[in-house]
């Protein structure tokens, strides 16, 4: 079986699921969620299928066997959608084929916003997060102590200030969690292709389950590398 993707409609949220190839019902795989940014937007989900985001994250999965999941914000901010997807990724996660102890987030930009507000409503879902180019609220950084995190941003950024990134990292680290910030010192905006296509950020992402013990997150260093 070759690889496939099918278009939905959760609520009023349109959504792509990609299966790995071989896939199998009867199997469980892990679920990777991706969050697009705002240049995405849009009626149509054309633009979704050509994300550079989805095609790194696609470009893997089979490989890694994972299933992907990428929903579609027609308008406004992942805010503003946010009740329809915390349902859309519980139904997901729920599902008879899908690893519960293994969902991974990740978005860049406005979907590196998302990643941090989701992660912070639902941190117990996930197994591990990797924000790209967003920012969050570091009033709750608390409820992310024992979600693993990895998260990225370029120091010529002129769209979203590195400052944000960094203060939810230290906020995070500051409240007992493991946050580690990887600042690219001769990138702006676009960082993302940097951060998906080094595969070892993939495996990262990939590493983690929720059924980790104590010991195993405590290990995980909250640093900042230039």
């Amino acid at each position: 079986m070759e690889e496939r993707m099918e278009e939905k409609i959760f609520e009023v949220l349109p959504y792509h699921v990609y299966y790995p190839k071989h896939f199998c019902e009867d199997k469980k795989y892990p679920l990777v969620i991706f969050l697009h940014g705002a240049g995405t937007r849009g009626e149509s989900t054309e633009k979704l299928k050509k994300n550079a985001g989805v095609k790194w994250l696609q470009g893997y999965m089979s490989d890694r066997n994972y299933v992907l999941l990428a929903p579609h914000c027609k308008s406004g901010t992942w805010n503003e959608w946010m009740s329809f997807l915390i349902r859309l990724v519980d139904e997901m996660r729920s599902l008879p084929y899908i690893d519960k102890t293994r969902v991974h987030l990740t978005g860049n930009s406005m979907g590196g916003y998302g990643t941090w507000a989701l992660a912070t409503l639902r941190a117990d879902w996930f197994a591990s997060a990797m924000p790209i180019c967003g920012g969050g609220i570091g009033g709750f950084a608390k409820n992310l102590v024992d979600l693993p995190i990895r998260t990225f941003h370029g120091l010529r950024d002129k769209l979203v200030d590195p400052i944000e990134s960094l203060q939810m990292a230290k906020a995070v680290n500051n409240a007992g969690g493991h946050a580690e910030l990887i600042l690219y010192p001769e990138l702006s905006h676009n960082c993302w292709d940097a951060a998906y296509s080094d595969e070892k950020n993939i495996d990262w992402l990939l590493s983690f389950t929720t059924e980790r013990n104590k010991t195993e997150t405590e290990s995980l260093s909250g640093e900042i590398y230039g």
